[in-house]
């Protein structure tokens, strides 16, 4: 039985190394660090004591940026052009034989941007396990070397909506495919479960900051968040996601109270990402035993959502950004707990979009409240 499960072990561990790189990515924000990261992360996920990144340089020759195991006067002098003799000359660098010799390419946009190799330690061959866990981290790692170059460059804008929805999501929606057909298995301990189970949130964490990025992109270059208007009613979409987040913070205290008339034209999908945010932001930023508190109260010509918690205020020196992009409500979070500091800016302009507004009160004593008043149609007050 413990050979049986061995397999399943060590797939376990792989996706878990994955998930921490994803993760350890997304804070990077230096080249070298990415180049550092990649090539320990390689030998410790393939288990090797050789590993070695090449990119591409303007000379269009590939020339080594980071290495682990390797004799610096070696790689100094690598600088190759990329051609058939290029594998024999890696596998030299590696001091490998070509039956242990694993390679895969790091590819952004369609376009070859460099190569990542490791000398594997032993069996007749590279097995099929062995070059996705090097491909799956290859995606990753381009992904994230193009996004550093371009911030250096200053053509981070023109190019990270292509990258990110396409590129960073591969890996991230592998990942849970994996964690989720793992979990299927009737043969899983608490403790591995429990694990799967955290991979699967970082990984669902991971997808939603790609998703502020994408939005404050649009927003930030296309002139606002687009959205589709259609009748629906606003109790409804509030239900939902306050049923959501309930599901997944069984320990906390989410109330709701619907008021009135709450039909309208609105984007639902972005109103419920919008209150989401809110609600999620209450959740964080509140102790753990005081309930977050929801209102939909429909009056007149409009609709007002609400969102309140027992959380300390927000200082006042932070009121007037907190709806600025790349802003935190408090620097004392946890990794665990961060974004990418988005979440308000979206809010305000999917609010924007419905023309409507949104407004903050926070204090000691009547704690803070997010408001969001949307007009049932466009043009109404």
């Amino acid at each position: 039985m413990v050979g049986l499960l061995e397999p399943h072990d060590r797939r376990l561990q792989q996706l878990r190394g994955l998930t921490e790189l994803s993760r350890a990515l997304t804070y990077v924000v230096s080249l070298d660090e990415v180049l550092r990261l990649t090539t320990e992360r390689a030998a410790s996920l393939l288990e090797t004591d050789r590993a070695v990144l090449m990119l591409l340089n303007a000379d269009g020759l590939l020339s080594v940026r980071a290495s682990f195991g390797l004799e610096r006067a070696a790689t100094e002098r690598f600088s190759e052009p990329l051609d058939d003799s290029l594998v024999q000359r890696l596998q030299g660098l590696l001091r490998v034989e070509p039956e242990r010799f694993l390679g895969v390419p790091l590819v952004v946009g369609g376009e070859l941007t460099g190569i990542l190799a490791v000398a594997l330690l032993a069996g007749a061959g590279p097995s099929d396990d062995q070059e996705w866990l090097l491909s799956a981290l290859a995606d990753q790692v381009a992904v994230a070397l193009e996004k550093t170059r371009l911030d250096e460059t200053g053509r981070f804008r023109e190019r990270l909506i292509g990258i990110v929805s396409h590129d960073l999501r591969n890996p991230i929606n592998m990942i849970l495919l994996g964690a989720g057909l793992l979990l299927r298995r009737d043969s899983l301990d608490a403790r591995a479960t429990k694990t799967l189970v955290r991979m699967q949130s970082a990984a669902q964490r991971a997808g939603r900051m790609i998703a502020d990025l994408l939005d404050y992109t649009q927003a930030h270059l296309g002139g606002g968040i687009r959205i589709e208007r259609r009748p629906g009613d606003l109790h409804a979409v509030a239900r939902q996601v306050v049923d959501e987040i309930a599901g997944t913070h069984c320990d906390r205290t989410l109330e709701l109270a619907r008021e009135g008339d709450a039909q309208g034209l609105w984007d639902a999908d972005r109103i419920a990402q919008a209150l989401g945010n809110l609600v999620s932001n209450a959740v964080t930023y509140s102790p753990e035993d005081t309930p977050v508190a929801v209102t939909v109260r429909g009056d007149g010509a409009s609709v007002a959502l609400s969102v309140h918690n027992r959380g300390t205020p927000i200082p006042a020196d932070r009121m007037r950004h907190i709806f600025e992009p790349m802003q935190q409500l408090s620097p004392n979070l946890s990794s665990a707990s961060r974004s990418v500091g988005l979440g308000l800016y979206i809010v305000e302009k999917i609010v924007a979009a419905h023309q409507g507004a949104v407004h903050v009160a926070s204090g000691p004593a009547e704690g803070t409240t997010f408001t969001i008043t949307l007009p049932r149609a466009p043009g109404g007050g």
